[in-house]
């Protein structure tokens, strides 16, 4: 079997992923803005692609005996996000996309700029990483500033206070299996934000409050509520 070429932080396969997903959210927002029939094709289409990514990787894995119970279960903040993401997108659900907002911009697309990865493309791995991370963050600008699914009042604590949910099951996920959901148990072994916050237990304190800062700037542009502030997407 061929060994995986390296990923290399910012070089071309990156730099391309990352391209691709902010011209699709390009592309679907513009869409959305021209024609309603076109927008319930192409979010239905994301819909059921972000719900798919998740067994197809299992099989894909299990296929190769590469299953274990670190990548056997949707765990990872982004997996959760991406099913909130596509449950939002085929009900048009406000609330869940605030969440998808905060959690997608904050979180998900830190990913994408810093991926814990280890292999480029063209390997599976690459491919599963940033048809996740960029498809969620995909989701997150279209939901927002395509359907106008806007946070409304009290989003930034109500979206803070499920990621302290996220934080608990996760642990307990961690706890049963011996897995790294949300690396809670430690960092990522690639270069991220983490490496600035200290050892475990530490940087956990360190990403809950860069978590809250971050909610903080996403949450600006909506503070000030006008007449369709938080108005459900037309139909």
């Amino acid at each position: 079997m061929a060994t995986a070429p390296a990923f290399h932080a910012f070089g071309t396969d990156h730099l391309t992923a990352v391209g691709l997903s902010v011209l699709l959210a390009f592309v679907m927002v513009h869409r959305a803005r021209q024609s309603h029939e076109s927008a319930r094709v192409q979010e239905r289409l994301l819909a059921v692609f972000l719900v798919a990514l998740y067994p197809v990787q299992v099989i894909f894995l299990w296929t190769r005996g590469a299953l274990h119970e670190g990548n056997a279960l949707p765990c990872h903040l982004c997996d959760v996000a991406a099913l909130c993401g596509a449950t939002s997108l085929w009900f048009r659900h406000q609330r869940l996309a605030e969440l998808v907002w905060f959690w997608g911009l904050a979180g998900t697309l830190n990913g994408l700029i810093t991926p814990a990865l280890d292999e480029g493309f063209p390997s599976p791995r690459f491919l599963f990483f940033f048809a996740l991370h960029g498809g969620v963050v995909v989701c997150a600008v279209y939901l927002v500033v395509g359907l106008r699914l806007r946070p409304t009042r009290g989003a930034l604590w109500r979206v803070f206070g499920w990621l302290q949910v996220y934080t608990l099951a996760a642990g307990l996920a961690n706890w049963l299996s011996g897995a790294n959901y949300g690396f809670l148990r430690e960092k990522p072994p690639q270069a991220s934000l983490m490496d600035l916050m200290g050892p475990w237990p530490w940087y956990l304190l360190g990403l809950q409050g860069l978590a809250l800062a971050l909610f903080g700037l996403l949450y600006l542009p909506f503070c000030r509520q006008n007449p369709t502030f938080g108005s459900k997407a037309p139909h």
